[in-house]
């Protein structure tokens, strides 16, 4: 989780004590006698996401990628986006691997590589098809690079975009609940 704390800087802040068990380290508010953030008040500002795809990716990032209902779906909605996309492009369907398996593929591997961004750099265009465990003789590199690569960098945007609204969400509810403890 190293290269992703660098990374998920903005989702540091929602690890520290998210489990009942884990021991809270926040000072208590100073003459108040208020206790300090505990869990419950951590798992708001997911709450308080506007979408679906920025809870799940949240949760992937603050549970270690250990949620397998939010892996899929989120996955399940990037696979959507590629077919959409594709459909709307109007896009022929490869001849020896079926769109939506193609999209539901790639969508495992940009999920992958958008939660660990050390897995990214150790593979080249051949490598990441290989790793989305599509074969030579379904696609080969120059076809998925020509054709297929854009609906990639469209899910990765996707992705991104999450990101940055979970962030958004969270540095607002941290900011919020700090100063409503303050007062």
């Amino acid at each position: 989780m190293n290269a992703n704390i660098a990374k998920f800087e903005k989702f540091e802040w929602l690890m520290r004590g998210l489990t009942m068990r884990s021991p809270n380290l926040e000072p208590f508010v100073r003459g108040t006698g208020e206790r300090p953030l505990g869990y419950e008040d951590r798992l708001g500002a997911i709450a308080s996401m506007q979408s679906q795809l920025a809870k799940s990716v949240t949760a992937l990032i603050v549970f270690e990628h250990k949620s397998k209902q939010d892996y899929e779906e989120v996955r399940q909605h990037l696979a959507n986006v590629f077919v959409e996309q594709a459909v709307r492009d109007r896009k022929r369907e490869p001849e020896r691997i079926a769109m939506y398996h193609l999209a539901w593929l790639i969508a495992r591997m940009v999920l992958d590589f958008v939660l660990d961004p050390d897995l990214e750099e150790n593979y080249t265009a051949k490598g990441r098809l290989a790793y989305a465990g599509i074969s030579r003789h379904q696609m080969n590199v120059d076809c998925y690079r020509k054709t297929w690569k854009g609906y990639e960098i469209q899910m990765m945007n996707v992705l991104e975009t999450a990101i940055n609204e979970a962030e958004a969400a969270i540095e607002e509810y941290r900011r919020n609940i700090y100063k409503i403890m303050k007062v």
